[in-house]
């Protein structure tokens, strides 16, 4: 488990006790409160200030001439449904955050020219901006916390780009936003916004006595890296495409029906070997997202409502593949019974304070899909950040013609041939 960033013990104390005090009651004239994950994001952001490893990317091919006008209309309109883009987090009191009005929304929008140049070089400049922009960290105390970015190309198509904080947003919210851009940009009505669920309350004893036996005594993943880890963690990454086609999803589909397992189970049980082949142990922990929005029953809220799960799954006796697929299900079905309870909140009462408990980050997700403002088509681009918060990051998106994704990797610890080779016996698993 990473320990290169500590937290003060006094910070972690502090800011226990004020989520403990805040969650106990708060008057009608109090300042709106922050949960548990955006705590975790603050306080990371303190630890590691000026990092961009907690910005959210999503960027997009437009197939036809944008209005800006329009565009600059809905992203107010947004601004003013959803309470959350409006929000700043004052260095004052960690524990809440402040809301502007939605009168005074107004969206961080830039828009840059390129139709004197070639088409080539339009599109070079343009990729490369964005990537300059997704690099430019966010300051959670005066914001803005999302942004957004257009490029226009000398044939009239261009290039769109959003960035948001974590902190605002999560995956899912990404998909609510473009929807929702995508209504109010043709000029169509929508219905009444989906506001945020209320900030938990501390979670029950037995439910984090649960998380406390899951996580006994499980040990460190040690990836056996090429280079010492540096004194300060600068979560500069690189990456290694992974492709998994259509038939080899077929066959892992065959796999999951075979054994009650779906297919990220199947897929999380191939890391699971790759990971303990590597490490030379079985007892694997893997952090994993997962949506909260059927529980809280805002499908449509934007915000940070996926919460982590930290996966240990110990196969120090199996002696067959079934075991191991069957291993990792049983984690899994067992972890989603406390998946209510934040991580951040099982580290503290595990007594790890300022480590994470977990290296290595597991994603499967469906794959974008093309949507619209109005007639112009916008082409997600799948987009490997620059940033990584742990050893490793194996990020897959599922569609009709297989998976494609990338294994992420801190390139201060390894090389890329050791992270090729990593991808290799993944896919080969």
């Amino acid at each position: 488990m990473s320990d290169s960033a500590q937290v003060p013990a006094d910070l972690g104390r502090d800011l226990l006790a004020r989520w403990r005090a805040r969650t106990t009651g708060t008057t009608a004239t109090a300042a709106p409160q922050v949960g548990p994950v955006q705590l975790g994001l603050r306080l990371f952001e303190e630890i590691h200030p000026g990092t961009t490893a907690n910005i959210l990317r999503f960027d997009a091919e437009t197939g036809g001439p944008l209005d800006i006008g329009r565009l600059a209309d809905a992203l107010r309109t947004l601004a003013r449904r959803h309470a959350v883009l409006r929000t700043t987090f004052p260095h004052e009191d960690r524990t809440t955050c402040a809301v502007a009005p939605a009168s005074d929304a107004e969206p961080d929008l830039t828009v840059t020219e390129f139709g004197h140049l070639d088409a080539e070089t339009a599109r070079d400049r343009a990729g490369a901006e964005a990537d300059a922009r997704a690099a430019e960290p966010m300051d959670l105390a005066t914001g803005p916390l999302w942004r957004v970015a257009v490029w226009t190309l000398p044939d009239g198509t261009g290039r769109l780009q959003l960035l948001a904080h974590h902190i605002v947003a999560d995956g899912w919210s990404l998909g609510v936003f473009l929807t929702e851009l995508g209504t109010l940009y043709a000029g169509l009505p929508l219905g009444p916004a989906t506001p945020l669920p209320a900030v938990p309350a501390e979670p029950d004893p037995a439910d984090l006595a649960a998380w406390r036996d899951r996580l006994a005594g499980a040990r460190p993943l040690s990836l056996p890296t090429d280079r010492p880890r540096p004194a300060v963690r600068r979560f500069r990454s690189g990456h290694v495409d992974v492709t998994l086609d259509a038939e080899l999803m077929r066959r892992v589909q065959e796999v999951a029906d075979s054994n009650t397992m779906t297919p990220f189970m199947v897929l999380l049980s191939a890391f699971h070997l790759t990971l303990a082949r590597t490490a030379g142990h079985g007892d694997i922990t893997v952090g994993s997202p997962i949506a909260t929005r059927e529980r809280h029953r805002a499908p449509g809220a934007i915000g940070p409502l996926a919460t982590m799960l930290a996966l240990r799954t110990d196969t120090t006796g199996a002696r067959t593949v079934r075991d191991v697929l069957h291993a990792v299900r049983d984690t899994c079905l067992d972890a989603y019974s406390g998946a209510h309870v934040p991580v951040e909140t099982v580290a503290e009462q595990a007594g790890l304070r300022g480590t994470s408990l977990y290296d290595v980050l597991f994603v499967l997700q469906p794959r974008p899909p093309q949507t619209r403002l109005a007639q112009v088509p916008l082409r997600p681009l799948v987009m490997a950040p620059d940033t990584v918060r742990n050893d490793c990051e194996l990020y897959l998106w599922q569609g009709e013609d297989g998976v494609t994704g990338f294994l992420g990797y801190d390139s201060d610890l390894f090389a890329p041939e050791t992270a090729a080779l990593l991808a290799a016996r993944f896919h080969t698993a």
